[in-house]
């Protein structure tokens, strides 16, 4: 656990560090209303106030071929035989928003609706991707300072991406995206950028019993609340050094994707570019404590990420590749001897760019090996194709799905293989308001794969397509 003292260090030098920052040679992360940029001279003049109107419209439609990655809505820990053998779904999304600025104040509202028909796939059990799902996605109040680079201080609900969204994300590209009520402040002082937040993840309360498997309820609690500071150095041009702290703590009322728990994880994020070449890096480590019947066990878990890109130079733009991740696993599905446990939890991942276009596989529990092309032929369209081997850091801990809902488990498996994924997308913008996205994959099963999915009675099946088409039009 992380204690207040050690809090209290760390602030003090991040503070430390700001006061010897003297100049910004790199821009800072943007913090923007509703998901597009503001730029000076756009919206709408009426008095002192100036109203940015905005509107998406997205259709998604997907097939998938041996669907194994479902599981059981009325669980997290036990996934079950699914008869479906072609998965189809469609799922449609509106979002309307507006903004109003006043010099250094801001208002934001964004209300989505979401539904969805078919098959439809494992959505997350904490009814984030409920169907239909018609809410306030974005509604915050911001005061900010002037200039190209404001500090500001920001409450309501809102979107939180750091990085890449390994750890924390907006997830777009799942059916409702994912945002966080929070108190969030961002104080940027030359080279720095202190980005802190606290949401609320579940309010205090008793848990309801629909949503306890026996049918029974829970007595009160705090509920649940992630804690962020993240510390970012813009050292120069070419490279940005970005230190990571969440906390998650856990109480009564749980939704059964969590178990009552206190988790801490501190990493750092280094990334950058020059001529041709772009890279990141990123690791991460986490230390916490989760109840169990009549004791609590401790976690000790760590990740790392890296991956590098090369534009070449050569016709159509092509650009290559290459990354790896790791992420421990629980041994034995049990504690070390040590008492730990050892299973990595990335919290609130991006469930796409980071994790492959089919999604099966999540930083948890993986070894990861990956290429891929890019290629730019027109300046509307692009290509990406992609390879990539996955495999489990223990191979009788659970595999999960990019979204973290379970495909299964085998404690007598020994084999590390999930299989190798390939993958192509096209991307065509034929104008600015409209972006078309088709996409297929093909999932090869490995001998770990088919005996997870043999334990959870799902056969042994050599491979799963996916194929998507993707149509969003936005204004402005």
């Amino acid at each position: 656990m992380i204690d207040s003292r050690t809090t209290s260090r760390a602030c003090v030098a991040g503070l430390a560090l700001v006061l010897v920052a003297q100049h910004r040679p790199a821009q800072a992360q943007s913090y923007d209303a509703v998901g597009q940029d503001v730029r000076p001279g756009d919206g709408i003049p009426v008095g002192e106030w100036t109203f940015r109107p905005s509107i998406e419209l997205r259709t998604h439609g997907e097939y998938r071929r041996r669907p194994f990655d479902t599981a059981s809505p009325a669980t997290t820990d036990a996934a079950v035989p699914d008869p479906v053998q072609d998965q189809g779904f469609l799922f449609a999304r509106t979002r309307v928003g507006l903004t109003a600025d006043q010099e250094a104040f801001r208002l934001a509202v964004q209300i989505q609706d979401t539904r969805a028909w078919g098959e439809v796939p494992p959505w997350r059990v904490d009814r984030r991707d409920s169907q239909p799902n018609t809410a306030p996605h974005v509604a915050y109040g911001e005061l900010h300072t002037p200039g190209d680079h404001p500090s500001s201080l920001r409450v309501g609900r809102q979107e939180i991406t750091w990085g890449e969204g390994r750890l924390l994300s907006s997830s777009d590209w799942s059916a409702t995206g994912r945002s966080f009520d929070a108190a969030r402040g961002l104080l940027v002082v030359g080279a720095f950028d202190i980005d802190a937040f606290a949401s609320m993840l579940t309010p205090p309360g008793a848990t309801p019993p629909d949503l306890r498997r026996d049918g029974q309820g829970r007595p009160e609690g705090t509920g649940a609340q992630l804690y962020g500071l993240r510390i970012a150095w813009h050292l120069s041009p070419l490279l940005l050094a970005e230190w990571n702290n969440l906390g998650r703590i856990v109480r009564n009322p749980v939704d059964g994707t969590v178990a009552p728990s206190d988790l801490g994880l501190t990493g750092l994020r280094l990334s950058g570019g020059f001529e041709r070449v772009t890279w990141s890096a990123e690791g991460a480590y986490e230390v916490g404590r989760t109840a169990i019947v009549g004791s609590t066990e401790n976690l000790r878990a760590f990740a790392a990420a890296a991956r590098i890109e090369l534009s070449t130079g050569l016709p159509g733009r092509l650009s290559v590749g290459v990354q790896g991740a790791y992420a421990s696993g629980r041994k034995n599905d049990g504690a070390t001897a040590s008492g730990d446990d050892t299973r990595f939890d990335p919290l609130f991942p991006d469930v796409h760019d980071a994790h492959g276009p089919m999604g099966l596989y999540a930083w948890s529990n993986v070894i990861e090996a990956a290429a891929q092309l890019r290629m730019t032929p027109l300046d509307e369209v692009r290509v990406t194709l992609g390879w990539r081997y996955v495999a489990m850091a223990e191979p009788s801990d659970w595999w999960r799905t990019a979204a973290l809902v379970p495909i299964g488990r085998s404690g007598e498996n020994t084999n590390r293989n999930l299989g190798q994924e390939v993958d192509a997308t096209i991307g065509y913008t034929p104008w600015e308001p409209l972006r078309i996205v088709a996409g297929y994959g093909l999932f090869r099963t490995g001998e770990g794969a088919k005996n997870i999915l043999a334990s959870a009675g799902r056969g042994r099946p050599d491979m799963q397509h996916c194929g998507y088409l993707q149509l969003t039009m936005h204004a402005p």
